[in-house]
């Protein structure tokens, strides 16, 4: 990591909340946040072409989600761009989710919180859960993801993105079980429907 990154960034653009409604974009930058990498080194990872990979880079660097961290000359002259992102975690606005992409970001909460609750029930600390549940707390976590978002905006990037989501999320998911709505989530009693 040559340049300093900030650890979350709070994406309020359309444009670029937009750009980020595409997985093989989120793709693009959870591997970039791991080590800075070139066009051909991610076109192997995402067993994409190139071209497709060129694409995505393209759009990610005219909104300035990613910069080049460096450049290296290869043996015949060809040089090699490294790419990395400006932050480790990338938290969209809520309010500001243009209506064509809100079910992208609604759906990845979904899955995110389907991962929780698998392991909630595994332990029994609730029953069965509704569809609806689901749509409604996926749309809290994303207000409490920017809540928390904002709290840790100016921290830098430690290097390790996926613990920084992990810890983000775990914040959220806190604040969310102390909210009136929530709080008896875990008691077992709560009529997740």
């Amino acid at each position: 990591m040559s340049k300093s990154r900030k650890a979350i960034y709070i994406v309020v653009e359309p444009k670029k909340i937009g750009l980020l409604a595409d997985f093989t974009r989120t793709e693009i930058l959870r591997l970039l946040s791991k080590d800075p990498l070139t066009e051909t080194q991610l076109s192997k990872k995402l067993g994409i072409t190139k071209a497709a990979v060129g694409y995505h880079l393209h759009l990610l660097l005219e909104v300035e989600l990613i910069h080049i961290d460096r450049v290296y000359p290869e043996k015949h002259g060809i040089l090699q761009k490294f790419y990395t992102p400006m932050a480790d975690m990338f938290i969209v606005d809520p309010d500001r989710i243009p209506k064509n992409v809100e079910r992208f970001f609604l759906q990845e909460q979904i899955e995110h919180l389907r991962g929780m609750f698998s392991v909630f029930r595994l332990y029994h600390r609730i029953s069965n859960v509704s569809s609806r549940f689901f749509e409604k707390l996926a749309i809290a976590m994303l207000i409490q993801l920017k809540i928390v978002g904002k709290k840790h905006s100016e921290d830098l990037a430690s290097g390790d993105a996926e613990s920084l989501k992990v810890k983000i999320y775990a914040e959220a998911l806190a604040n969310l079980t102390k909210q009136k709505e929530w709080d008896m989530l875990f008691q077992g009693s709560f009529p997740i429907t």
